[in-house]
């Protein structure tokens, strides 16, 4: 991972941004919740009682072709739930599926950058901050975030002893794995807007995940993450891609993906594994995938 705030600090550097972190999931936290989230409003007294914080939660600043991608890393499963029910859910105590174990969030209100220009407006000696506001906040994208939340635990449920790695260094690569695989979607949104294939995007996205956390592209370990064989479906994430016409034939799919994963491991030499990102936009652009 790259350098970025770490430890108790994170909570309190991206609450600065999103108030809507000091309100609580519950039931009756609609309307704090739209006053953090939409107007920049703490809640009297906030705190961060409900996040437990690690000295291992990261927010790094990730490179790529597409300009620097913002990771939000939380060690502990219930951080993670607790930040997708106030950020995705409104600050309501809605259950968050176990599968879910990354996410991208776009179009966040930031109010860290609005703070920071209304100082330097006022700075230099503006008077009439609500116009400049106005003007500003039209423009498309203004004081607009995007953040990609990972989480801990074995890259797509798969096992370390059904690894290469000992456990704790799976664990280290799973987490490696699935900011890379995020940052992937987020380049492939950014450069490829129109270009969405789920069952190909999955599979590329495994491939910069995998070569930029082990520097090899593993077609094993990929089958794994997809749960797919030579023979058909062997249970794993191919399923959640599928609409159910798919679903319907995904044994065939299964091995038609397996297959191109054989096919990715046979055209990644040592320039492809020095260049995640580049071979996978070749790979957007020529899919290996009917779907």
């Amino acid at each position: 991972m790259c350098e970025g705030i770490r430890g108790r600090a994170v909570l309190a550097a991206l609450a600065e941004r999103f108030p809507q972190l000091y309100v609580a999931p519950a039931e009756d936290a609609q309307e704090a919740h739209r006053l953090a989230a939409g107007r920049g409003i703490a809640p009297e007294g906030a705190d961060f009682g409900h996040f437990i914080g690690d000295e291992e939660d990261a927010l790094l600043a990730v490179g790529t072709p597409a300009g620097p991608v913002e990771v939000l890393f939380l060690k502990k499963r219930a951080d993670f739930e607790t930040f997708l029910r106030i950020v995705g859910h409104k600050s309501q105590p809605v259950p968050i599926a176990r599968t879910v174990g990354a996410i991208t969030y776009r179009g966040l209100a930031d109010w860290g950058v609005v703070a920071r220009e209304r100082e330097e407006y006022l700075a230099g000696g503006g008077d009439d901050w609500a116009s400049e506001f106005k003007r500003l906040a039209s423009a498309p994208g203004a004081f607009r975030a995007e953040i990609v939340v990972i989480s801990e635990g074995p890259y797509s449920g798969v096992r370390a002893g059904m690894t290469p790695y000992p456990e704790e260094e799976w664990l280290r690569v799973s987490r490696d794995i699935r900011l890379n695989h995020e940052c992937a979607h987020v380049v492939c949104r950014r450069l490829m807007p129109e270009d969405v294939l789920p069952v190909w995007d999955e599979v590329t996205a495994d491939v910069v995940g995998l070569l930029r956390a082990t520097g090899r592209y593993d077609a094993r370990l990929a089958a794994l993450f997809l749960g797919v064989t030579a023979e058909g479906f062997a249970g794993g994430r191919l399923y959640e891609y599928l609409d159910d016409g798919q679903r319907e034939r995904i044994d065939g799919i299964a091995a038609e993906v397996h297959a191109a994963l054989r096919r990715v491991e046979s055209a990644c030499g040592d320039a492809e594994a020095a260049d995640p990102f580049g071979f996978l936009l070749r790979l957007k652009r020529y899919p290996r995938l009917p779907f």
